[in-house]
């Protein structure tokens, strides 16, 4: 079984800002989130101790897996960090606003909408490439042992789709709001939220 967290709310989520594989901290509010989701998930596990715990190595999943394991009573030092799930890389576009690329890069933005899955950013990544990365570390962990995974958004949107099935096209529609815990197992994902701390504007901080 599988417990998928996307990591709290950060600055740039809220300026709309490409993190990728760059970093800015949690806001106050990210913080909440991932106490409330911390506390949701004390209701949906008996017992914590039975549970791993595996995160992306950016800082932003790093904070939000050390406040899960502190809530939940597990040692923040017993956290493993893989690189497959690391954020999709958004190469040259990385700390640029949304709508930034949007107005200064029109004909690649574009080519991005209309085919996400195979469009690789100038310098990054495409859905493709993450759906190789995050697949290979699905593949090994899908029958394994209990764990509570920390990833992102487009990250874990693809490893949902990916256990889901869900074709390359529907995998980028994918919500992947703050706030929420997706349980995967027996090849069902389940969502379950924490309203409480969900933003009115959840959809408008989260770019496929």
């Amino acid at each position: 079984m599988i417990y998928l967290l996307r990591h709290g709310e950060t600055v740039w989520n809220v300026d709309r800002r490409l993190q990728g594989q760059q970093d800015s901290p949690l806001t106050l509010r990210g913080i909440a989130q991932v106490r409330a989701v911390t506390a949701l998930l004390g209701e949906l596990i008996a017992d914590p101790a039975d549970f791993a715990v595996v995160a992306s190595p950016l800082a932003r999943t790093w904070q939000t897996a050390s406040i899960v394991c502190e809530g939940l009573g597990l040692a923040p030092g017993a956290i493993r960090f893989d690189d497959r799930l690391k954020e999709h890389d958004f190469g040259d576009w990385e700390g640029l606003l949304w709508a930034e690329v949007e107005r200064d890069f029109p004909e690649l933005w574009a080519a991005r909408e209309a085919d996400k899955w195979n469009f690789s950013v100038p310098g990054g990544e495409s859905y493709a490439k993450v759906a190789a990365r995050v697949g290979a570390w699905l593949e090994e962990h899908r029958d394994g042992p209990n764990l509570i995974v920390v990833s992102h958004g487009l990250a874990g949107r693809v490893l949902r789709g990916l256990y889901a099935g869900l074709t390359q096209q529907e995998v980028p529609g994918l919500f992947e709001p703050h706030g929420s815990v997706y349980r995967l197992a027996g090849g069902v994902v389940q969502e379950f939220e924490v309203e409480a701390v969900r933003s009115e504007s959840a959809a408008a901080l989260t770019r496929p």
